[in-house]
């Protein structure tokens, strides 16, 4: 059974949250698009469209969480406490922007992650 949803997301091409349409097959998430530029991103097998950009396999996402991805998850705390410490001006500083991009740059891993050594 298909099943689309509306969400609200952030979506990278349109640097905006904009409206999503989330479809689910039997309560698996199979495929994200903006419905504003239409992006689209498909997950494992998914629901086949002409208009597909890019499409994740189950193996490419089970090889981005391997223990170098949770280890530096896990380990943020300590570097940006790390971080703090050594310059605050500096951290005071940069911490509003890498807030705003953090996010793309692990989306743009989680999708590409070839190009991350992964």
């Amino acid at each position: 059974m298909i099943e689309p949803t509306k969400v609200e997301l952030l979506c990278i091409p349109c640097m905006h949250s904009t409206g999503h349409t989330v479809t689910y097959r039997d309560r698996r998430l199979v495929s994200l698009e903006c419905d504003v530029c239409h992006h689209r991103t498909e997950l494992g097998e998914g629901v086949p469209r002409e208009n597909t950009e890019h499409k994740v396999t189950l193996h490419e996402i089970e090889r981005l969480y391997t223990e170098d991805f949770l280890q530096r998850i896990l380990s943020k705390p300590q570097r940006m406490t790390r971080e703090l410490e050594e310059d605050l001006s500096l951290f005071l500083a940069t911490v509003p922007l890498r807030l705003v991009t953090k996010p793309y740059r692990v989306l743009k891993e989680v999708l590409r992650p070839d190009e991350h050594g992964r």
